[in-house]
């Protein structure tokens, strides 16, 4: 019999549905905001508290992290203060934002584990869960030790001569990608950063592990690319992609793209092996490849690592050489310095690319130092307890720096902390930028790509700076370059427009 309580009761179950299907979002955000840090705050009890970002639909801090991280560091430190807790999915990551704290984690870099995934899931499982960089303890030395004969300083300065002339025809050949179409004017045009300077960085670092390449290889390696660039999306907006079972139900197309650029970067692989044996060539793809066969190393790990040498790294790169450039050309006194010296060095440009106490090589680190390719590093953590500022983080809890806290707001860097200024670099002893800087990693754990992507990004812009006058366009209502990330592209690369003006070149 329907009763006045029924309909009471039917009117407040259908109110019901309709807050958590409109206000659901905010409903779920507002309970895992009160609930996780009671399950597991990341620290213990018997230290100083903290808070941190409220937990955000579906994936926690990890999309303002990666996608507006510039601009959420300064404000999360004012407001939590030096040390405090976002969230990677359930999982609470501590961030920590001073030298002092950044030299206490570094104490053991050396056997810092690793959270599975990195805490972002299934889809980072399927693209990079077995490679090098995501492995610790045993695992990432066996690893290492295959992997790191191709990228060691030594073996980056043998290929220097190979970089600098590569370097030099691609300057030459700067026209065929002007504004609206190639230049008919060799003498002047205008360029964007980002699509004249993303392949050459790219391919110069295939060659390091393939050898030379063809052109129909090299437009295969892009083509499988641009593929792997598209599932980026997944991983850094999480949500159903964090479990196979979700992401199978909920987007089946992600999953079979996915799926389809595994079987892809696999065979093109293969191809690229068979071709090198069958010439005579042993470039380092066939020493990965010999220790395959002799199960030193697993197909996933190989390819992923691969992968993460490659395709993970494209947006680094880029960001790296982007606003490297972008950043010298905004300073007539730091180009004009930059000239002088190139043309005293003309002659020994060799040892000139490889030098780190360059004028060269100051602009190189100042330009990663004020714009670091990611905000937040990847998390870490340490197998025991770590006191930070009164904070007892528990073991095994993922810890993330803020670079920009170490490298910009830092009060080691002084006043100008903000401004692009080479010089600050000259008589800083190194050991006392251990912690005060952070580009390339801490402890034995440091990119293994440095020296190399160093070497061709310090070749690419000695010879463009030395054959163009190069200026910032300024466009219409925008203020200068600016650098924004998003789902597909997490490093906040410059979007410059530069005016290109020839030269005579010393080299």
């Amino acid at each position: 019999m329907f009763t006045p309580m029924s309909a009471v009761l039917l009117l407040s179950f259908a109110s019901f549905c309709c807050l958590l299907h409109f206000r659901g979002k905010q409903i779920l955000e507002t309970v895992l905001s009160l609930v996780l840090p009671r399950v597991n705050s990341g620290v213990y009890r018997a230290g100083k508290q903290i808070s941190g970002p409220k937990w955000q639909y579906p994936n926690g801090s990890v999309i303002e992290r990666f996608i507006n991280g510039g601009e959420v560091s300064e404000q999360w430190q004012k407001k939590y203060g030096p040390v405090y807790r976002v969230w990677s999915g359930t999982h609470p990551e501590i961030v920590i934002t001073t030298p002092e704290d950044l030299k206490h984690f570094s104490s053991d870099a050396n056997d810092h584990p690793k959270a599975p995934n990195v805490n972002l899931g299934w889809f980072v499982e399927k693209l990079l869960g077995q490679a090098m960089g995501l492995l610790y303890g045993a695992d990432w030395k066996r690893l290492r030790k295959i992997f790191d004969p191709a990228f060691t300083h030594a073996a980056a300065v043998t290929r220097i001569d190979g970089v600098v002339s590569s370097a030099r025809k691609y300057v030459e050949e700067l026209p065929q990608l002007a504004v609206g179409g190639p230049s008919q004017n060799q003498d002047s045009y205008t360029i964007p950063v980002q699509k004249a300077f993303t392949k050459f960085p790219y391919f110069l670092t295939a060659k390091a592990i393939y050898g030379p390449m063809t052109q129909q290889e090299e437009d295969e390696l892009w083509r499988v690319t641009e593929k792997r660039v598209s599932l980026n999306q997944y991983w850094v907006g999480g949500g159903i992609y964090r479990f196979e079972t979700t992401a199978r139900l909920r987007d089946r197309p992600a999953v079979q793209r996915l799926e389809e650029f595994l079987r892809e970067w696999h065979d093109y692989n293969v191809r690229m092996v068979s071709a090198r044996r069958q010439r005579g060539e042993h470039p380092p793809i066939i020493t990965y490849w010999e220790e395959l066969e002799a199960g030193n190393i697993s197909s996933v790990e190989l390819l992923q690592t691969l992968d993460e040498l490659l395709m993970l790294n494209l947006d680094v790169i880029t960001h790296v050489t982007t606003w490297f450039i972008t950043l010298v050309a905004s300073h007539e006194h730091v180009k004009r310095e930059l000239r002088e010296e190139i043309a005293a060095n003309k002659d020994t440009l060799h040892e000139y690319i490889a030098s780190t106490s360059t004028h060269l090589h100051r602009c190189f680190i100042e330009s990663m130092r004020i714009r670091p390719f990611g905000v937040f590093t990847i998390g870490e953590s340490s197998a025991t307890t770590k006191n930070f500022h009164g904070v007892l983080v528990k073991p095994n809890t993922q810890i993330l720096v803020d670079v920009l806290a170490i490298n910009v707001r830092n009060p080691f860097w002084g006043k100008n902390s903000e401004a692009f200024d080479p010089s600050r670099l000259k008589n800083i002893k190194q050991s006392d930028l251990r912690y005060n800087l952070h580009s390339f990693g801490i402890g034995s754990r440091k990119c293994m790509g440095q020296f190399v992507a160093g070497h061709i990004v310090k070749s690419l812009v000695a010879h463009l700076f030395d054959s163009f006058e190069v200026e910032p366009v300024e466009e219409k209502g925008k203020e200068g370059a600016s650098g924004g990330a998003d789902m597909g592209n997490w490093t906040p690369k410059s979007d410059a427009l530069l005016r290109l003006t020839s030269r005579e070149s010393v080299l």
